[in-house]
């Protein structure tokens, strides 16, 4: 599998990907549509072969097929036998290159692509906060719970509301993700260079509003032919002169009718090029 190093370079060519599909009008809102994301991907395969949404579609896959299977927390992917790699080489095809190393930059694929591919019903991961299924359907960490003190009427009732929800129709308990209280959720990579890439595009269009002014150059020459100014006049042409610059465009829109707008333009005229 090829590791994905944000280096200068790679997060320079990512976030390059990101400001074009913004200007190709693929950021409908906050985030990119699903072209835009289809575009970043094959940019980034074209520009540094890098792979993205095949590989997190195959490690998303081969998720699925790990009931039962161990779980080394440090090359952080699937423990399991020859023959179990092998069976799962012939139903996911690339997923072999997971076999010493699971999915690198795993939560930042997931923000470019969780949303855009399907990849079948909803996974449980080991290296997750998982709960055993137990024989007769409840786990022995929730026999314990339900032991502990019959004094928590309110909380024990919740409970056990939660607990029924988690039940299946074959009336086995599903497994319940915890999420720990004290952990802030991480914000990935590619989210800041999105947040990054958004950021940037305000600034700019605040300062391409800020130099244009309140008047553009295409607004004002239209009142410069309505007031009576065609393109063959001298006040037509000192009008071209004049609003290359915001200060003079205001200060020809201020006059209230054409005829004084006509009557500045000649003055204006006549005072840099009259004898």
């Amino acid at each position: 599998m090829v590791e994905i190093d944000w280096n200068a370079v790679n997060t320079r060519e990512l976030c390059k990907l990101f400001a074009e599909q913004v200007r190709r009008g693929n950021r409908p809102n906050t985030y990119l549509n699903s072209v835009g994301y289809a575009e970043v991907e094959k940019g980034m395969k074209d520009r540094l072969g890098i792979e993205l949404k095949e590989d997190f579609r195959a490690w998303k896959k081969l998720l699925l097929r790990q009931t039962g299977t161990g779980w080394c927390p440090i090359k952080g992917t699937i423990v399991m036998d020859d023959e179990w790699w092998k069976k799962a080489r012939v139903d996911i095809p690339g997923c072999e290159k997971f076999r010493k190393q699971g999915l690198q930059n795993e939560e930042e694929l997931q923000v470019c692509f969780g949303s855009i591919i399907s990849i079948g019903i909803d996974h449980w991961s080991p290296h997750m906060a998982s709960a055993e299924e137990g024989q007769n359907g409840i786990n022995e960490e929730d026999t314990q719970e339900d032991a502990v003190d019959v004094g928590q009427n309110s909380t024990n009732e919740e409970d056990t509301q939660e607990d029924a929800s988690l039940v299946n129709v074959n009336g086995k308990r599903a497994p319940r993700f915890i999420q720990d209280k004290g952990k802030k959720p991480k914000i990935g990579t590619a989210l800041l260079i999105q947040e990054a890439v958004t950021s940037m595009a305000t600034l700019a269009s605040s300062y391409s509003s800020k130099k244009e002014g309140k008047y553009s150059i295409d607004e004002v020459m239209g009142h410069v032919l309505a007031c009576g100014a065609d393109y063959e006049t001298n006040e037509y042409f000192i009008a071209s002169e004049l609003f290359v610059k915001k200060e003079q465009r205001e200060m020809f829109m201020r006059f209230p009718t054409n005829e004084l707008r006509f009557s500045w333009l000649t003055r204006k005229y006549m005072g840099k090029y009259g004898k």
